[in-house]
């Protein structure tokens, strides 16, 4: 169950490969493998993990990665990788704007759901507009919710 001062969660289980990129000096393939052995890594500990809490700092990590990919795509003019991570950051915003359970009532997970609309309209808008300076800004503020969940969590402890 839930502490009283969390918002109410559902959470899906979801893949977790990550988007982070490998030293620049490394050759294709071996940053590859190094993805893929990361991804497994992180697949695994998703498997592991059975409290929603923690699974839903991981989709803000994820989220986070996703965010910063689509900035260094735009930046090397890589299109189809900068749709591609912009479009799974968004569906990860949407997930977690999908698990609060506003229906009770809650003003914390009714804030949290506009706070998870207004992500999802900038960067819709971004993708759109292929705008690093918005993504940097949406960045940020995954980055301070993701903060925010992991001292949530570090107080549980």
């Amino acid at each position: 169950m839930l502490h009283k001062t969390h918002p109410a969660v559902r959470f899906n289980d979801s893949n977790m490969r990550s988007s982070k990129r490998v030293g620049t000096g490394l050759s294709m393939s071996k940053k590859k493998r190094g993805l893929n052995a990361y991804g497994e890594v992180r697949d695994q500990q998703v498997k592991q993990t059975t409290d929603p809490q923690q699974l839903i700092k991981l989709l803000f990590d994820k989220a986070c990665v996703l965010v910063r990919a689509s900035t260094e795509s735009l930046d090397r003019e890589d299109h189809e990788s900068f749709q591609k991570s912009c479009l799974h950051a968004l569906q990860i915003v949407l997930s977690l704007r999908f698990v609060l359970k506003t229906e009770d009532g809650d003003e914390l997970s009714k804030s949290l759901f506009d706070t998870y609309t207004a992500i999802a309209a900038s960067l819709f808008k971004a993708k759109e507009n292929k705008d690093g300076s918005a993504l940097s800004k949406i960045y940020e503020a995954l980055s301070e919710l993701r903060e925010a969940w992991s001292l949530l969590l570090a107080n549980e402890d």
